[in-house]
């Protein structure tokens, strides 16, 4: 039940491939919340604007005011101390204060001197919003508005900021913002439109502070902006449709369509007697070796199904004789007026055929144990030439190129001379030649003997299954076809070279790619 729970809630290659494009195509939408970062950076601006302003308007006021009462004019400083101020609001909601309180009437009218300079203080303001769309009010020492663009005659002395910069400080607060209307739903993204940045400075006459300067703006909004980088947005917009299906593109050339057709191929192998062949397309490289994978794998399924045919059909043949004379013998040995003489060679008979099937089975049992015995690893031919020999003793045995490394384990190389020497020896052979050589293919190894060889008309069945010229000396047919197995499951190749005396078999071992495991 656990398993069938996995398998039903594992997502398909084309919903991942969909869900990564999902994702990409979300970055852009993503972003928007991330505008709340840029907002921040969008009051900081408006902060720096205003204070900016500020500091000419604080100037141009303190020339008015030192004009009208004839004050004079400060001495110039040949050497200025520069005291930069640095914008420094965010939007942390715990810095955010209340919209600023109303302005109420004054609790003393302006001096005269104040009166006079107003109106052009006034003017100056006037001309700087239709620009800036800032709000401007300029206020005497008492908090009262003696110019600007609104609010002129009344009291902002009770507002924080401004009691503060009337003490000589330089302030700026954000404040939320009084709406006129309800905006549209997508303007609540950045919280910029929210709150309004409010700037306070003093104006200073010889030291003394004689007024303030009052600036207040909406910061700009974030969507104001993007309007203006509309076709550069649209551009982006573009750019990420065509890599989204792009990706898209590749995913289902390179990995999609690719693995569907190594399962569509691995589905069909064996059926109706096909074999797998790999897909047209690999797509990556990697799916490329798993392609090549697939097809080793099912041909050496498909050569065993193919053997195990072959195999079951010729140990049904030989098998078949000896268990019906073995049948026959029994028989015959009810028959009570049969001689002793006649018992002992119908007995003698059981026990040859007995043999024959003995070593028929466990000719049988090594093939079927090739791939096991087929051990990776590397040797040379001075380690098992001592044991070659004390198994042949009547076989002259002579080995070239002992010290050359073979990629097999050196018990492996035991089982595949044993054979081939008992082949040799079968064939009345008194003398083998073992050499090793280093081709541009890989290493080689070759084995020759001065037997009766082998006639051009059997050539060609040398390696199938149960084929003996050497049957009434216990041959089975079994060894060469064991070294093929055993050399094939090392990824190599037994091959009989014609030969004008003897014979002659070559074992070309595949050299290793650099790129493979070791």
């Amino acid at each position: 039940m656990s398993d069938r729970l996995t398998q039903r809630w594992r997502p398909r290659l084309w919903v991942v491939v969909l869900m990564v494009q999902g994702l990409v195509l979300c970055l852009p939408f993503a972003g928007l919340f991330l505008f709340k970062f840029y907002a921040n950076q969008l009051v900081q601006q408006t902060e720096e604007s205003l204070l900016t302003q500020g500091a000419v308007l604080a100037s141009a006021y303190a020339s008015l005011y030192a004009a009208q009462t004839s004050a004079p004019p400060e001495a110039p400083d040949t050497s200025p101390a520069y005291a930069p101020v640095f914008p420094s609001l965010s939007l942390r909601p715990e810095t955010i204060l209340p919209p600023r309180p109303d302005a109420i009437p004054p609790a003393v009218l302006p001096l005269p001197e104040y009166a006079a300079i107003g109106p052009e203080l006034s003017r100056i303001a006037t001309a700087a919003q239709a620009q800036t769309l800032a709000g401007y009010r300029l206020l005497d020492p008492g908090g009262t508005v003696i110019g600007g663009t609104a609010e002129v005659g009344l009291s902002l002395a009770h507002v924080d900021e401004v009691a503060r910069a009337l003490a000589g400080q330089i302030v700026s607060v954000a404040r939320e913002r009084l709406r006129q209307a309800p905006e549209p739903v997508l303007y609540d993204i950045s919280r910029g439109t929210r709150v309004r940045v409010f700037v306070a400075l003093p104006v200073v006459v010889h030291d003394q502070v004689i007024g303030a300067v009052y600036i207040s703006r909406t910061p700009n909004h974030i969507f104001r902006f993007l309007y203006g980088e509309r076709f550069n947005l649209l551009k982006a917009t573009i750019f990420i449709l065509a890599s989204t299906t792009l990706i898209g593109f590749v995913f289902w050339r390179f990995i999609t369509r690719p693995i569907l057709a190594l399962i569509a191929r691995t589905q069909s192998a064996g059926t109706a007697g096909t074999r797998w062949t790999p897909p047209a397309h690999f797509g990556t490289r990697e799916i490329e070796t798993l392609s090549h994978s697939f097809q080793s794998l099912t041909e050496r399924l498909q050569n065993q199904q193919d053997a195990l045919k072959t195999y079951t059909a010729h140990v049904t043949h030989e098998l078949k004789s000896p268990l019906t004379a073995v049948k026959g013998a029994a028989e015959l040995l009810r028959d009570d007026d049969m001689s002793p003489a006649q018992q002992s060679r119908f007995l003698d008979n059981i026990d040859r055929d007995i043999t024959r099937m003995e070593e028929l089975l466990s000719r049988m049992r090594a093939f079927s144990l090739a791939d096991q015995n087929a051990i990776r690893g590397t040797c040379t031919l001075a380690q098992v030439q001592e044991t070659a020999r004390s198994r042949f003793p009547s076989l002259e045995i002579a080995f070239s190129h002992a010290a050359l490394s073979l990629p097999l384990h050196h018990d492996t190389l035991n089982m595949v001379l044993t054979h081939l020497l008992e082949n040799a020896q079968q064939h009345g052979a008194d003398r083998v030649v073992i050499a090793a050589r280093t081709t541009p293919s890989g290493p080689q190894l070759t084995i020759s003997d001065n037997g009766s060889g082998i006639s051009a008309g059997n050539s060609d069945k040398v390696f199938t299954p149960f084929f003996t010229t050497k049957r009434e000396k216990g041959g089975t047919g079994m060894g060469l076809n064991i070294v093929k197995a055993i050399v094939e499951a090392l990824n190599a190749e037994l091959t009989q070279i014609p030969c004008d005396s003897g014979a002659q078999f070559q074992i070309t071992f595949n050299a290793p790619s650099p790129n493979s495991a070791p």
